[in-house]
């Protein structure tokens, strides 16, 4: 009896150990890349609206990641408060980004989502 209710009570912890990361599994970060190159350099702000991957996903966090940078930079100047739904208001980000001339810059901006706890 007592070895039957310890296996029982260690694969309900097991469980409960391994439910969040098929959660997080589930919420892959979503990757927008974007390219600048222009040969006299630049500058601008690429604006993204925000997609939820999921009906019940909302707006976690962001950042830049760099793929390929020469004599430039991209930083995130505007970004919806942590827990932003998509489907019921406007989510958007904004980058600025600048190149020096002979620069380059190509970035991704990496969002992060998490579930919301009424679904």
């Amino acid at each position: 009896m007592f070895i039957q209710r310890f296996t029982n009570q260690l694969i309900l912890f097991a469980g409960l150990a391994f439910a969040p990361v098929v959660f997080a599994a589930d919420l892959v970060p979503t990757k927008v890349e974007y390219q600048h190159a222009e040969e006299a350099g630049g500058k601008g702000s690429d604006v993204i609206k925000l997609t939820a991957p999921k009906a019940c996903a909302v707006f976690d966090d962001a950042r830049i990641v760099y793929t390929k940078r020469r004599y430039g930079q991209a930083n995130i100047v505007s970004k919806p408060a942590s827990g932003c739904n998509p489907a019921g208001g406007q989510c958007k980000l904004e980058v600025k980004w600048e190149h020096e001339p002979a620069g380059r810059l190509n970035y991704q901006v990496e969002i992060n989502w998490k579930l919301q706890s009424s679904c």
